[in-house]
């Protein structure tokens, strides 16, 4: 068992809705043992049967051999049983889901099924974080229909929205990020594939001047300002702008700095990366001070 899993999983139970005491994954109405009648009475209890549910449908469809498994679910439940307080059932929830994560994410690692192109269906967009939970610092916004490719599934189950899904490892402006799939749609092979951004015409020219302003919309763009206070606008693809493209931000330090740069042509997208035209582009800078 891996404590870091624990860690995790501990923060989403604190993090989960309330929900009512039918909320377990089986019929409260039947109840008849001490421990499923403390679930059912229970929110947070009730919960984590809702979680521990979904993961172990997906490792039994992850698994290579699902006897086992089956097995060690049926001695978990009576291992369950024996518990006499909350506390006890609490981690022993805890626990079981961590190996049935474990399962599955040893599973996707062997397997790329369900890598590959999604589009979002999130309302009003999905949200990408630089850690599998809620709790992650958020990276930016994918509107619904934009595409995102996925590159492995973390085995972490949740519920966001009243919908029950996986964190799922993206790729995300050249880097690695992480979204809930139970906002993503697999794309068929012909729609996976994004527009590829144009290469340079070669017809480039040289400007010197000053970093006047960095903005970010769906494309980040950067504005210098040259010696005869003329402004030059275009997407920021240097090397240099590559580091605040992936924050959105410019740091305050490179305002006002002196430059030389050369502008060639780029492709704007939109955030569901179709083409929206051409326009200059600042395809290398040179800091002068």
């Amino acid at each position: 068992m891996k404590t870091p899993t624990k860690l995790v999983l501990l923060a989403t139970i604190l993090l989960l809705p309330l929900q009512s005491a039918s909320a377990a994954s089986f019929d409260c109405s039947k109840a008849k043992s001490w421990s499923e009648k403390t679930i059912c009475n229970t929110k947070q209890l009730s919960s984590l049967d809702d979680l521990l549910a979904v993961s172990y449908k997906k490792a039994l469809t992850a698994a290579s051999e699902t006897t086992a498994l089956k097995a060690s679910q049926k001695e978990w439940l009576a291992e369950r049983d024996t518990c006499t307080d909350v506390d006890c059932l609490k981690e022993t929830y805890t626990s079981r889901i961590a190996e049935l994560n474990d399962i599955i994410a040893n599973a996707t690692d062997t397997s790329s099924d369900n890598n590959g192109w999604y589009k979002s269906s999130a309302q009003p967009s999905l949200v990408v974080r630089d850690s599998p939970d809620v709790t992650g610092k958020k990276l930016g916004n994918v509107p619904p229909g934009g595409k995102v490719k996925v590159l492995a599934n973390t085995g972490k189950n949740d519920s966001i929205g009243g919908r029950s899904g996986t964190w799922v490892k993206i790729e995300w402006q050249g880097k690695s990020a992480y979204a809930f799939d139970a906002f993503l749609e697999k794309l068929a092979s012909q729609d996976a594939q994004p527009a590829q951004p144009k290469q340079s015409s070669g017809n480039t020219r040289t400007i010197e001047g000053v970093i006047s302003s960095y903005e970010c919309g769906d494309n980040c763009y950067l504005t210098i300002t040259d010696k005869r206070g003329e402004d030059h606008s275009g997407l920021c693809a240097a090397d240099l702008c590559t580091p605040w493209n992936d924050v959105a931000a410019m740091p305050g330090s490179f305002k006002n700095r002196k430059v030389k740069a050369s502008i060639g042509t780029g492709t704007q997208y939109d955030g569901a990366g179709n083409v929206m035209g051409e326009m200059d582009a600042f395809e290398s800078i040179t800091l002068l001070n």
